[in-house]
């Protein structure tokens, strides 16, 4: 890429950070509507179990990483300060749109719909592999892939009332969604020499949901947005444990 089209990008990135770190703010500032403690059939109940805490502790990360985003475009800029700017590419808008789209689908898609340790591991690997790639191509396909999927998923979620056994269907339909775009983005990655990405991604979105997940919904007892497939026998099998642990 010429220095003159990694300024136009540099300075799209920066124009990115602001929209991410003030869509982050706002969402942090909804969240803290949610009471952060309450009292409950007589039980006080301490802020750690707070149904605003996991949204702030997620929108505090966006708001970090628009920060850093921001400081590295900065620091970029300055250093080239005498670079011409080139005239700003298609490439630096579809980061934009990709950005928004993965960020308002996993909102109004699959978090509503999928259960949450699918729909976060779904949406951290794609959104990893679409920036850290940094491929206009992959983050056009991309784009048109997770855009019909979480339409698809928004207009269930806003149109028909579904049972747990319904909601459990689209929890297989999201684990086959996902074992797709795991292939499908190992195929891509191999065909640009990009291995190191695609194994970063998907190695990245597994540890930070193996860690999160358990932690809220076992350690901190926190409900998640939904509880599918994956996250109700987690719960089941630790009463399991927990009853097998106190017969002994």
């Amino acid at each position: 890429m010429q220095p003159e089209q990694l300024m136009a990008l540099r300075r799209s990135d920066m124009k990115t950070a602001l929209v991410l770190m003030g869509i982050s703010a706002f969402a942090m500032i909804e969240s803290l509507n949610f009471p952060l403690t309450g009292n409950y059939a007589g039980v006080q109940n301490v802020w750690y179990v707070s149904p605003a805490l996991f949204p702030i502790i997620i929108f505090s990360v966006l708001f970090l990483c628009g920060l850093v985003m921001l400081i590295k475009s900065i620091i970029f800029i300055k250093k080239n300060a005498l670079t011409a700017t080139a005239k700003e590419s298609t490439a630096s808008w579809w980061r934009f749109f990709v950005l928004v789209s993965l960020i308002a689908g996993q909102v109004y898609g699959f978090v509503p719909l999928v259960d949450f340790a699918l729909s976060s591991f779904i949406f951290l690997f794609v959104f990893i592999f679409a920036f850290y790639s940094d491929n206009a191509m992959f983050q056009k396909r991309i784009f048109m892939i997770w855009s019909v999927v979480c339409v698809l998923l928004a207009t269930v979620t806003f149109s028909t009332e579904l049972t747990d056994e319904t909601r459990s269907l689209f929890d297989w339909a999201a684990l086959l969604f996902i074992g797709v775009m795991v292939v499908t983005l190992f195929k891509w990655a191999k065909q640009s020499k990009q291995m190191k990405v695609w194994r970063i991604s998907w190695k990245t979105a597994l540890i930070v949901t193996v860690i999160v997940c358990p932690m809220f919904r076992l350690g901190m007892l926190v409900p998640l947005p939904t509880e599918g497939i994956v996250i109700n026998p987690m719960v089941d099998l630790k009463y399991v444990v927990r009853d097998v642990w106190r017969d002994m």
